[in-house]
């Protein structure tokens, strides 16, 4: 007699993975995730610093604040005092037409204006010579700086101060004593470039083997994909509350003010790390959901008699 079964529902046929694994192999995939967690370490945190230095808006920001501190705001001021004497429009020594100069409104410009030439010269391209030129900062302040020196008895004209002014020479930032900033956010970048460059090729290695030697390879890639994800939000976190701990006043220093900048900046990089990161979680999840098809058909039918 033949019979047949029928109302019978689908049954899902999956194989279980072999997660078994030797000790020797057990050391080898805990290591070389360990080399991957501290490989995406280096590559998330060189990509941002990579970012950062490589923005003359965030550099320009951070001078600006740095430009206010007192050990900066002399040399810069000594730069126009260095000017002015050596044109002979005042004497060595002479402070008090310095305070008036540096008194003068627009000399907040003359800083603004020398300050943005030092941005300048951080992003100099690597062997070329940074100069600072007190001249073009100061010849919109001849007016002012005629009126300063005729109230202190001085006999000056505009065109023959400016005529004076147009003879300052510019300084070279190379120079002893001078602040070494020619080309450093050039060369930064390029190291932090380097080091992304190197830190990326070791997390393919090493998340590479640490999927070769896995048992469960898909399970072994979203765990990958899911450190990578920490790594990014706690650096994110990191970079947030360092900014806030470095001047949680908003200008308490000129130096804490500009490091509070450079942390704040550009961590929307680990934040879109982690962002695609996340994604591929959730492709890899949906492709493995979907790899184990329905088998249709009854279950042990067959011929019976």
């Amino acid at each position: 007699m033949t019979a047949s079964l029928t109302g019978l529902r689908p049954v899902q046929v999956s194989t279980a993975p072999d997660t078994s694994l030797n000790l020797p192999r057990r050391f080898l995939r805990g290591a070389l995730f360990w080399l991957f967690g501290l490989s995406t370490s280096i590559l998330i945190g060189s990509l941002w610093g990579s970012a950062v230095t490589g923005s003359r808006t965030s550099v320009a920001e951070v001078m600006g604040d740095l430009a206010a501190e007192q050990v900066v705001q002399e040399r810069i001021v000594g730069w126009i005092t260095e000017g002015l004497v050596s044109i002979d429009v005042i004497v060595a020594g002479d402070t008090a037409s310095v305070d008036r100069l540096m008194a003068m409104p627009e000399t907040e410009q003359v800083l603004a204006d020398l300050t943005d030439q030092l941005v300048e010269a951080i992003f100099a391209p690597v062997g070329s010579t940074a100069l600072v030129d007190p001249a073009s900062a100061l010849l919109p302040a001849v007016p002012q700086i005629t009126r300063v020196l005729t109230d202190a008895g001085l006999s000056a004209d505009e065109g023959t101060v400016a005529a004076l002014v147009s003879r300052i020479e510019p300084i070279p930032l190379d120079g002893t004593g001078e602040i070494p900033v020619t080309s450093a956010a050039t060369r930064v970048s390029a190291a932090l470039s380097l080091a992304a460059l190197v830190a990326g090729v070791a997390v393919l290695l090493f998340g590479g083997g640490a999927v070769l030697v896995s048992p469960d390879r898909v399970a072994a890639f979203r765990n990958l994909a899911y450190r990578l994800m920490l790594t990014s939000l706690s650096l994110a976190v990191m970079l947030r509350l360092g900014s806030w701990i470095a001047d949680p006043a908003r200008g308490a220093s000129p130096w804490r003010a500009g490091l509070s900048t450079v942390l704040g900046s550009f961590t929307y990089v680990p934040l879109l790390a982690a962002a695609v990161c996340a994604g591929v979680m959730v492709v890899v999840k949906k492709r493995r959901g979907s790899a184990t098809e329905p088998v249709q058909g009854p279950v042990g039918g067959g011929r019976q008699g």
